[in-house]
């Protein structure tokens, strides 16, 4: 009787394991509205019985300071680890590629923009689209949180605006939301994630189009080169190797199945046959 006592005690304590087992993430908002969200985590709860109990998109910079703190199990960052955040003994593995592509409105003649054009445009400094060969009317640019820590507005200052600070334009908190609010300004213009783009309903992509940078078009082929001056990586982050969980719901992304996915707004570091 006292064996089987002990034996129903023991059980009541590993029952809960199982759910702290499931894998908590936080991070770029890329990676988890694009490609979690978008069929991975549903992917991987189907073929392994595991699942992410949460997906939160605060932006790679707090996703990463998550994983430091132990809050979460696996950060995503769609950039590469910076220095101080490698002193961490962080291990990285990058599961797709994207660009951070310029968007203005469909109406909007203009279908490329230099470097320094577009420096000028987010400096503030440009103010008016018939000084980069279009139509006369103001620039309205909108930007992600300045302040928020995010990928995007990184890359996109680091590479274009050469560390240059930003200049105050409406700020928006979710990255989607920045195209749809140019798909309703004929003088706007944004800086997105292109795989996010590829997630919006149909009615908006049609009043919208990204746009060539220093004449190179952000497609699968200059992304995956790196021709394209905006290209970036898609990583999954974890403390360490990756073990347990953590480790098959890695592997699982870099499989077939999981590129597939990838594949679907981004592009995937295996080709998808």
């Amino acid at each position: 009787m006292l064996k089987k006592f002990c034996m129903v005690l023991s059980a009541l304590f590993i029952l809960p394991t199982f759910a702290l087992a499931d894998i908590t993430y936080s991070g770029s908002s890329t990676i988890g509205t694009g490609i979690l969200n978008a069929g991975a985590a549903d992917a991987f709860a189907n073929k392994t019985g595991k699942k992410l109990s949460s997906i939160e998109i605060p932006g790679s910079g707090k996703g990463v300071k998550a994983l430091i703190e132990g809050k979460v199990m696996v950060a995503g960052a769609s950039r590469p680890l910076k220095p101080e955040e490698k002193k961490e003994r962080l291990s990285s593995t990058t599961i797709g590629y994207d660009a951070v592509t310029v968007f203005v409105h469909k109406n909007n003649p203009i279908k490329n923009l230099s470097k320094e054009q577009l420096k000028g445009i987010f400096t503030g400094k440009i103010k008016n689209w018939k000084e980069v060969g279009g139509k006369n009317a103001p620039i309205v640019p909108n930007t992600e949180i300045l302040d928020g820590k995010r990928a995007t507005i990184e890359m996109f200052q680091e590479h274009v605006l050469d560390g240059a600070p930003h200049a105050k334009f409406k700020q928006i908190d979710l990255p989607r939301d920045q195209i749809i609010e140019v798909a309703k300004d004929e003088n706007g213009i944004c800086s997105v994630s292109l795989g996010l783009y590829a997630t919006l309903p149909g009615d908006i992509k049609g009043k919208v189009k990204p746009i060539s940078v220093n004449n190179t078009a952000p497609d699968d082929k200059n992304v995956r080169s790196g021709a394209y001056l905006i290209s970036r990586p898609l990583n999954l982050i974890t403390k360490g190797v990756a073990k347990g969980e953590v480790k098959e719901f890695i592997s699982f992304m870099l499989s077939s199945e999981g590129q597939a996915i990838v594949g679907k707004n981004f592009v995937p570091v295996r080709k998808v046959k």
